[in-house]
């Protein structure tokens, strides 16, 4: 049986995840914000939506097949897994995205696989 994740806390200011049972750190995770022209918001909401692949658009941009993503209220902030800046060797821990919050692929599919819609997630500097 999968234990689930009962939070989420995004850290802005490390650029890093924390997956929480309770009030236990199960897991954390380098991730990729938004970069300075599109930042991440801070806030206090909850997963919405579960996709395990979605097709994102933005000003200037279409990404079909976002896998593992886990959407806010509205969908406009979302966690998911970013094959392509693997691909391209970006790491991760630096600011890059357009708002969403990237991770490693295999972390998101991690991190889909334990979150329930409704899980609370705080996003915070």
């Amino acid at each position: 049986m999968i234990d689930l994740i009962t939070s989420i806390v995004v850290d802005l200011s490390d650029q890093k995840l924390y997956a929480y049972n309770g009030d236990q750190v199960v897991r954390t995770i380098l991730v990729s914000s938004g970069k300075t022209a599109n930042p991440t918001p801070t806030f206090e909401s909850q997963v919405e939506s579960k996709h395990s692949s979605v097709t994102m658009r933005g000003r200037g941009y279409v990404a079909p097949g976002v896998p593992w993503a886990l959407c806010m209220p509205g969908g406009m902030i979302c966690l998911h897994g970013a094959p392509w800046q693997e691909a391209a060797g970006e790491p991760f821990g630096v600011p890059r995205s357009h708002g969403c919050v990237r991770m490693p692929t295999s972390q998101a599919r991690w991190l889909f696989q334990r979150v329930n819609p409704g899980t609370p997630v705080t996003v915070q500097l």
